[in-house]
């Protein structure tokens, strides 16, 4: 199934190659933005070199141990080994990460900033009149796989009291079949979904507490159906939205008897819920509850479990649209979240959903609330002790172990494949790569005792790439539906020019739905006007995007690589200026 790829994000890092004075502050102040920060380089002209400051350079100093002795004696200090200095730097990057949270985007804002749009309504009408079944409108839909967009002809042929559900026309349909599914979605998912997840905003953008539910041709070979939240906005807002609470089922891949149409409904459904609860969700923790949503129901949920079984060395928060990896991902959410429920049972399932912050921080933070301890340890249950009992629970599923932690209650997950076996002991030293928050099962038939001794990193990279110079750069950070911000003002007013702004840029963005913008600003951020930047475009196939900007790979296709950027800024000498990078 596939989701509203529209608010999907990566990441972006920025290595500032202009503007020591800059360089220096944000260094000292954002140590840990990523796991590395950048080098910079050069600054805009002459007359900017009296603006750099000198700062101290902080420096790690042991600390004594006590002797015990009456007269402490002076210890001398001890500089930090590499290895200590890196472990440092990786638990303030740690600290730093855990303590941000990531900015929700406000498209009305955003459209009144870029398109120059001053009168956008939150609410298109306040109340809307019934429509008969027989109605003939048009929609917007889309295409995933190719990300384009298309108008359809759709007729309302079915109506309850909270769904209208309208068929593309010259799609075959049997009637039977869809008052068989609607029904079913308006007598149990739709209250289930609400009861147990919250309440779609209703009466809505529309002012209709009717659910729009379009069964389409075209959506894409790989799409079951899709919730799109550009939807729920005006089309001043968003040029393909439908101004509707709505989703979509695919006339191409789901037959409405089948009773996948049914799991595909309630997964959906799930997601138009979370939306109105927290916009900007982590992708695995959104999904994960929309396939619980559809075993809440009493249906299956697609066999995505089976695919991550085979294959569990998938990461849980990094998510992938892509190749077989896709499957991997939801099967690997759903069965963490159904894991979550039968452990935990639904009060702390449902404080999940309803917490705002996102990921694995809402784990933790719901845990802690619930004041949740381990009867073993007598510790705090953390998200990682949940993921590691968790990763034990799909091969044990035996609720006689230990204190019945490592079982499955409600679902009955398939057993996951061993990547090794060994049949004779001891085994010397063997080496594994695993993916961070993926598992590697390995199976031992030794007869006899033997140790297992393991040692792993104790760190990992936020981000596939090494900073382009020294250890610092800035990181976007990642979430759906986010606005992230990296801004500075400059002193230009004496300066002639010409003036160039040069700095190194590594991207990673899903093309064609995600954009990165260079913005300046002569009126202290009153408004903005979108530069143009070497390798930015003005391609816009889905509509996200508000005017020159970097999508895709840096340096072009495959494996995205820093590149250096140069933006003539010769235009605002003699001015103040703030520039932003914007994602």
């Amino acid at each position: 199934m596939s989701v509203d790829r529209e608010s999907m994000t990566k990441w972006l890092l920025i290595g500032l190659v202009s503007v020591m004075a800059l360089c220096l502050i944000v260094a000292c102040l954002c140590v840990g933005t990523t796991y590395f920060v950048s080098d910079f380089i050069s600054a805009i002209g002459d007359a900017l070199e009296s603006a750099r400051e000198i700062l101290p350079t902080p420096t790690d100093e042991a600390t004594p141990i006590p002797t015990g002795e009456t007269t402490p004696e002076t210890t001398p200090t001890t500089q930090p080994t590499e290895s200590t200095s890196e472990y440092n730097l990786a638990e303030q990057t740690l600290r730093l990460l855990s303590s941000i949270e990531v900015p929700v985007n406000d498209p009305i804002e955003l459209a009144k900033r870029f398109r120059g749009i001053s009168d956008i309504p939150r609410v298109l009408v306040e109340s809307a009149d019934p429509i008969p079944v027989g109605s003939v409108q048009s929609f917007w839909a889309g295409d995933n796989d190719k990300n384009i967009n298309f108008q359809v002809q759709a007729e309302l042929v079915y109506a309850t009291e909270h769904v209208y559900f309208w068929i593309e026309q010259g799609v075959k349909y049997d009637l039977n079949d869809v008052v068989a599914l609607v029904d079913d979605f308006e007598g149990q998912t739709y209250p289930t979904n609400r009861a147990f997840f919250g309440s779609e905003w209703t009466p809505g953008v529309d002012g209709d507490p009717h659910i729009y539910i379009l069964y389409a041709r075209g959506l894409g070979f790989s799409t079951a159906g899709y919730f799109s939240s550009v939807d729920e906005f005006s089309p001043l807002v968003h040029v393909y939205s439908n101004g509707h609470e709505m989703f979509y089922l695919s006339a191409d891949n789901v037959k409405l008897w089948d009773a996948f149409a049914y799991t595909v409904l309630a997964h959906e459904f799930q997601h138009m819920i979370h939306w109105a609860l927290d916009r900007n969700e982590d992708t695995w923790l959104d999904e994960g509850f929309a396939d619980l949503a559809a075993q809440l129901n009493g249906h299956g949920v697609g066999g995505a479990d089976y695919i991550f079984a085979l294959d569990p060395d998938v990461t849980l928060y990094n998510w992938s649209y892509e190749g077989e990896e896709s499957g991997g991902h939801y099967g690997q959410a759903f069965l963490f979240m159904s894991y979550f429920l039968d452990r935990f049972g639904s009060d702390a399932t449902q404080a999940l959903v309803a917490n705002p912050i996102n990921g694995l921080d809402s784990v933790d933070q719901t845990l802690e609330s619930l004041g949740l301890v381990d009867d073993e340890t007598g510790e705090p249950i953390t998200a990682d002790d949940v993921y590691q009992d968790w990763a034990a629970a799909l091969l044990v599923k035996d609720a006689t172990v230990g204190d019945g932690r490592y079982a499955f209650h409600s679902y009955k997950p398939p057993s996951p494949v061993s990547v090794d076996e060994f049949g004779k002991c001891p085994i010397g030293e063997q080496s594994r790569e695993v993916s961070q928050y993926g598992i590697d099962y390995i199976r031992f038939h030794c007869r006899g005792d033997y140790t297992l001794i393991f040692d792993g990193q104790s760190s990992a990279p936020v981000v596939p790439t090494e900073p382009h110079g020294g250890d610092f750069a800035f990181w976007t950070n990642r979430g759906n539906e986010s606005d992230m911000t990296l801004t500075r003002a400059f002193d230009l007013r004496e300066v002639e020019g010409p003036v160039n702004f040069d700095y190194w840029v590594w991207y990673d963005i899903e093309e064609g739905w995600d954009y990165v913008y260079l913005e300046v600003s002569t009126d202290g951020g009153e408004t903005w006007q979108i530069l143009k930047t070497p390798s930015g475009t003005d391609e816009n196939p889905s509509g996200n995007s508000y005017g020159w900007a970097y999508t895709g790979y840096s340096g072009g296709r495959g494996a995205p690589a820093w590149i250096l950027e140069t933006v003539d800024l010769s235009d605002y000498a003699g001015q103040e200026v703030t520039l932003r990078f914007e994602y």
